[in-house]
């Protein structure tokens, strides 16, 4: 499950800034009406899925591990995550539980998770306004119609916080989240390129997997 918690927070803070519109930062500098806007168009847009690369470096490396795979989210109740390469692997989470599983060998974990207190997964809970006093949230354009919003924790929240900070570009153009970075308290940095966004018609992506040896936590 460490690399469960790992990814959740990062993965679901990147899901709220979705379909974030440039213009609500150009004109009045705040990073927090560019959530609140994506969150109130994220609302409205259904499930969807996408592809993406995600390209680990190891803290004190240059280079390291890629792996490719697909995402589907419901917010802002669901988010999944299926690895294809090189090796497969599933991550869930719907409610209060977090599922992770290998399709292949039919055994997984599943916990609960307080995603209203945790740091990370509480910004798809709280209102802005109390994220605001959890989290410090700047914006900047990024080139080519994109705007990189970075996020870090306050003081009082870096003693628990899973990262130190986080980077996430907005194409503007196409109202969708193509990159995020993020660094672990260990210097450890993860970069996702997301592409290829498109409603999601498959159904039961957000049920528990069935047929799955299940440990409990």
């Amino acid at each position: 499950m460490r690399e469960l918690r790992s990814i959740v927070p990062v993965v679901l803070a990147t899901a709220c800034l979705l379909a974030a519109p440039a213009a609500s930062y150009a004109e009045d500098g705040s990073a927090w009406q560019v959530l609140d806007a994506a969150r109130k168009s994220l609302a409205a847009s259904g499930a969807e899925r996408a592809e993406f690369v995600q390209r680990y470096v190891p803290a004190g490396f240059s280079s390291g591990e890629e792996e490719s795979g697909r995402i589907a989210f419901r917010l802002p109740d669901c988010l999944r995550w299926d690895y294809r390469e090189p090796y497969p692997k599933s991550f869930l989470v719907c409610g209060e539980r977090v599922y992770s599983w290998n399709p292949e060998d039919r055994r997984g974990q599943t916990s609960s998770v307080d995603r209203k207190n945790q740091p990370g997964l509480d910004l798809l809970l709280l209102p802005v306004d109390e994220l605001s006093e959890r989290y410090v949230a700047t914006a900047e354009p990024a080139g080519d119609g994109r705007v990189a919003v970075h996020l870090s924790p306050r003081a009082e929240m870096t003693s628990f916080a899973e990262l130190t900070e986080a980077t996430l570009v907005v194409d503007t153009r196409a109202d969708r989240l193509v990159e995020v970075s993020y660094q672990d308290r260990e210097g450890n940095r993860t970069t996702f390129e997301i592409t290829g966004y498109r409603g999601l018609e498959e159904r039961g992506v957000f049920d528990q997997p069935e047929g799955i040896s299940w440990d409990k936590g």
